[in-house]
């Protein structure tokens, strides 16, 4: 791959960009043709809430948002399947139909945003008996050894995300699956977006259950190459065969759900836009969460791919770009969309990386997100040249 020589702030955005590798940028680059937004659940709990998003969208020319309908095994819609959110109560109120209804007449695509294997992230158990969790505590993706939720949930690392479902349980794919279809079939959304695609970590997959599956299959005992001793076996080409097995495998779990979840797509609401957030670095996504959207984008089964490029460095912020184009033939880049943060940095940092996905001719932006930009109200008025139609 090509290096990348960014010894200073961007303080010229044209200037940056003649020095990303192999790119000569379009100084007069077209304005985006898909502005869009992320919405945290915390948006949806009122009627109220939605109409302020709605009316902040279109104020601030987004014209797609991505709405987090399924956030931790929940469901902010109407589902035989999971239950409704802890503490809120749908039985008078859908906030999925009545945000369709008034993002769409304002001419906003709705896009359902579920967190697919993140599953639960509080210290107490869900008080729903049709909570994933309580039905299937065989599903997580734990070495559990009899612990609790609670147990698990209190011996977290710090910064950790919550407990997964397993990927490659057998059970796990047909379960989800059903959520996506359901959602599809129930609620006229412009789009079905997954986010948390991907397996927590590289050292995560220990599900008991998967792991019998996998020894069937292949005839190999992923316990053995995985035990604490087997550092001192790292040389050996066998183990080396044996880990990169076991990391194809659950690579193609991943994989696996989001070809069949396109399925779904065809036969239940077929105009709908598939995409998904994904990490930004290509290398990392695949080699460490097992995430290779690469694939997903070249095989077809995705029609959108949103990179998290949320690095308050510009240097950071462009090498995942150039990563990108070292990968990802040109034909499919139409498919991207570049996501930027607005938590972690000021407005003119943010600026500077949309004007960078411009110039270097994405076609869409997507800020993450909404619940942030509210709680600066200037913010947006800073990005407001490079959001116009």
């Amino acid at each position: 791959m090509s290096q990348i020589l960014l010894p200073f702030r961007a303080t010229s955005i044209v200037a940056l960009c003649f020095l990303f590798a192999g790119y000569v940028p379009e100084i007069h680059a077209s304005k985006f043709e898909y502005r869009c937004l992320w919405v945290v659940r915390d948006a949806m709990t009122s009627k109220k809430s939605i109409d302020d998003m709605v009316l902040f969208a279109k104020k601030n020319n987004f014209n797609n948002v991505f709405l987090q309908v399924r956030g931790r095994g929940d469901a902010y819609y109407h589902s035989a399947f999971e239950p409704e959110p802890e503490m809120m109560d749908l039985q008078f109120y859908d906030p999925l139909a009545y945000a369709l209804e008034k993002a769409h007449q304002s001419g906003i695509n709705v896009h359902a945003w579920v967190n697919v294997y993140l599953t639960w992230s509080s210290a107490t158990e869900p008080t729903s008996n049709k909570h994933v969790v309580n039905l299937h505590y065989d599903w997580l993706d734990e070495e559990k050894e009899n612990q609790t939720l609670a147990q698990l949930y209190s011996n977290r690392g710090v910064g950790d995300e919550g407990i997964y479902l397993a990927p490659h349980h057998p059970e796990v794919t047909p379960y989800l699956l059903s959520v996506f279809r359901e959602l599809l079939e129930n609620y006229e959304v412009d789009g079905l977006h997954l986010d948390y695609v991907r397996y927590k970590d590289s050292e995560y997959g220990k599900n008991i259950e998967a792991v019998d599956e996998y020894r069937n299959e292949s005839g190999e005992d992923p316990k053995v190459f995985l035990s604490v001793n087997a550092n001192i076996s790292k040389g050996d080409p066998q183990f080396t065969r044996k880990m990169t097995n076991w990391s194809d495998y659950r690579r193609k779990s991943v994989t696996d759900l989001v070809k069949q979840t396109k399925e779904v797509i065809k036969t239940s609401r077929p105009n709908v836009i598939f995409s998904a957030s994904v990490k930004p670095d290509l290398y990392t996504a695949r080699n460490q969460y097992f995430q290779e959207w690469d694939v997903w984008i070249a095989a077809g089964y995705m029609d959108w791919l949103i990179p998290m490029n949320y690095s308050t460095s510009i240097r950071d912020f462009a090498s995942n770009i150039e990563i990108i184009y070292d990968n990802i033939p040109k034909k499919y880049r139409n498919k991207i969309i570049m996501g930027v943060s607005t938590y972690n940095q000021p407005a003119i940092d943010a600026l500077d990386k949309i004007k960078y996905t411009r110039m270097t001719q994405f076609p869409g932006v997507c800020l993450f997100s909404y619940n942030a930009l509210i709680q600066t109200p200037l913010y947006v008025n800073i990005l407001q040249e490079e959001l116009k139609e």
